[in-house]
Formats: C-alpha cells, structure tokens, sequence
C-alpha cells in the first residue's frame, strides 16, 4: 500500500505542475491508470460548481480520436472537444437545470447522488443493463463499469475498461484509493476555472484578467484608446411601474441577452450595465488609427437595433457612440473597489446617448468617430453637451 501512495503522490505533483485545466487532468489521470495496468477505454467526469452561468461540468475522456457526436442534455452551454496523445476528451458546460432533465437522472450518478457508495456492473452484449448507458456501453465491447461519488466534493466520475477480465478487486482497490487525490487537483482547477469566468461574468474580460494579474490597488489604471458605446432604454422608469418585478426583470433580461451577445459578437466588452444603461468598449491599440475599433462599434450597434426589432424586444434604446482616449482601472476604498472606465471621452459618449430621445434617434455618433469609423452619416445637430465645453456635431446613420 505505501508504495501505492508513493505513485499516486507523485502523479499528483507531475499532474498539478502539468495541468492546463480540468480536462487534462482526467486525461492525466486515465493514463496513470494505464501506466499501472487499470486499462481504462472510457472516463466520464461529473461535477457541480457554484456559478451564476454554469450548474454542471461534464468531461467524458476516450482512449482514442474521435467527435464528440450529438449532445444528451438540452441544458448544454458550452462544449470543446480536446484531443491529447491520441485520446479525446468531450468538454461540456451545462446551465442551471442540467441535474433536472430526463437524461442525467436516468444516469448511474442519479443513484450516486441519492447515495450508493459506488456502483459496478459487469456488461455483457445479450443482455438488458439496468441503465441504457451501460447497453450502449457493451453494444460497443465494453466489459465492466465502474462509477463513484468522489470524496469531499460534488461530484462523481465512471470508468469503463473493455478488458476481458475488466476491474479485478486489486483494480478497483487501486481506483478507490486514487479518488481522493483525484478530487484534490480537480479542486483546486475547478476554483481556478470558477474564479476566472464569474470576473469574466460580474465584471468584464479585461477587469477579470487584471484582477488575477494582481492589478487591484486603488487608483491603478490604464491609458486605453478606442470606441465608447453608451446606451439607455427609454421609457424604463414607466415600464417599471406597469409590470410586476419578475416579469419586468424578465423583459429587461430578454433586452440584455439581445444586446450583449452583440457587442461581443463585434469585439467589444461591456463593463458595466448602470441602472437600466450599458458602458461598452472596443479597445484598440492604435491611437491614431482607430477605424476599426469604431468599425465594430458601429456594426455592433446597427446589428442590435435591428435585432431589438426583429426579435420583437419591447425595449427600445438610444446609443452614443464616440471615440477616444479614456483611463481604464481600479477605482474606490479599501472596503469596497470597482473596475470602471473613466475620462472626458466617456462622459461625452454618455452625453451623446442623451440627445437620441431629443433628437428622435436611435443612435447619434461624434463627428470623431464618423471620421475614424468611415460609414456614411448624416450631420443632424450642432449643439452643446451638458457639462462639456464647446459645441458638438451629431450624427446619425446615413
């Protein structure tokens, strides 16, 4: 047994040193199993995380090439296929009710989570298994399967061997004794995996990478140039007041999962959603050449104010898109911090918003960006912006 742990210490230090993520560990440990003659063809990984996007994790590792093939679950949010020295690994992020729908609780982990210890079946071709699955499994030469709940966490994990004799009991002695430092790497990668998208998710891709790169002193900043989007609904406060709470957050939802796909569809990033407005940039490295980052701004938003229509949001918006230099960092107390974007530039995007219901359109653009950006426009006013020096071209889409 001692040198049973001496192993497995030393796969966990060379899988941790190794990892690049949650599928290379599975894919890390099938093979240590090989290396110590556990001939796995087929590893499936299930785990919980506590995120706002993501319910489950699912990673099904194969020990060869091949597509993933149709997806079971109607709950899928993201899926990658890995191929790693020959062998698959089948990635999949699942949204909030994947543990609800018919599929995952006529699986084997169903009765793991209702609290079996572990389950073990062997498969023979002829015969009627208790779980689908594991027909399927041994319709494709499969002999035994093998499936655990894994300790001290959420989650369970299955092993298929497709040898003759499949898991004898020094097997599966060994598989048992390997699950804790198995749930230990997948631990501290699911919290990594964990922290990196709930920042991307609350507070931008760009705030969320200078957080984990230690940027979060107060007053740190960045000098950023490019596009400023800026929009408001209009009519919210009176929207508010005519539905009740959940149906109006369920409307104001359906007008953000519209726009903000959109925006990021076009290479930009919003940073943050104020009240019932959204900041967005297009960041751009050329200063004096910023024809692109405004050329995705002004797609971005002709694309969302067709789809608001299209898709029949009842929302309806301006948006003040301008171009220039802005600050970009960490801003607040030592009790409670923000990434935000600040600068003259934003506040004249955000001023230029506010002339769309004056002036009855739906995106109104500074002459600088009609300039940089390169799309025919239309001049429609000559005015000053509240709070801003000297007067102010407006324009509208041609």
């Amino acid at each position: 047994m001692d040198n049973v742990f001496e192993k497995l210490l030393n796969w966990q230090k060379d899988a941790k040193a190794g990892a690049a993520g949650l599928h290379a560990i599975i894919h890390s440990y099938c093979r240590f199993m090989a290396s110590n003659g556990i001939h796995v063809c087929r590893a499936t990984l299930a785990l919980s995380t506590l995120h706002p996007q993501i319910q489950a994790l699912r990673y099904v590792w194969y020990d060869d090439q091949r597509d993933g093939g149709r997806f079971p679950s109607p709950a899928l949010f993201l899926r990658r296929i890995h191929h790693l020295d020959g062998c698959t690994v089948d990635e999949a992020w699942m949204s909030h009710g994947a543990k609800d729908t018919l599929p995952f609780r006529q699986s084997p982990f169903w009765r793991l989570i209702e609290g079996a210890p572990r389950l073990s079946f062997r498969l023979q071709p002829s015969v009627q298994h208790e779980f689908s699955v594991l027909d399927d499994l041994a319709a494709q030469g499969a002999t035994q399967y093998a499936a655990y709940p894994l300790p001290a966490m959420d989650g369970q994990i299955s092993l298929v061997s497709r040898e003759p004799q499949g898991f004898d009991d020094a097997a599966m002695a060994f598989i048992e004794t390997s699950l804790s430092s198995l749930a230990l790497l997948l631990d501290g990668a699911i919290k990594d995996l964990v922290l990196g998208t709930v920042l991307d998710c609350y507070v931008g891709t760009s705030p969320g990478l200078e957080i984990r790169q230690g940027n979060i002193r107060p007053g740190a900043m960045l000098d950023l140039h490019g596009a400023i989007w800026f929009s408001d609904i209009r009519g919210y406060s009176a929207a508010s007041q005519r539905y009740a709470p959940a149906e109006f957050i369920e409307r104001l939802n359906a007008y953000y999962e519209c726009l903000v796909p959109i925006i990021y569809a076009h290479h930009g990033e919003v940073l943050k959603f104020i009240g019932d407005a959204v900041l967005a940039i297009f960041a751009d490295n050329h200063p004096d050449n910023e024809r692109e980052a405004c050329g995705n701004a002004f797609a971005a938003a002709r694309a969302a104010n067709l789809a608001l229509v299209e898709r029949g949001i009842e929302f309806d918006h301006g948006i003040g898109l301008h171009v220039g230099q802005f600050q970009f960092g960490n801003v607040g107390s030592l009790r409670r911090m923000d990434f935000t974007v600040i600068g003259n530039e934003v506040n004249v995007a955000a001023r230029i918003e506010a002339q769309c219901s004056l002036r009855s359109q739906r995106m109104l653009m500074s002459e600088a960006f009609v300039e940089q950006c390169g799309a025919p426009a239309e001049l429609v006013a000559r005015t000053p912006l509240k709070g801003i020096a000297g007067d102010f071209a407006l324009y509208a889409p041609a």
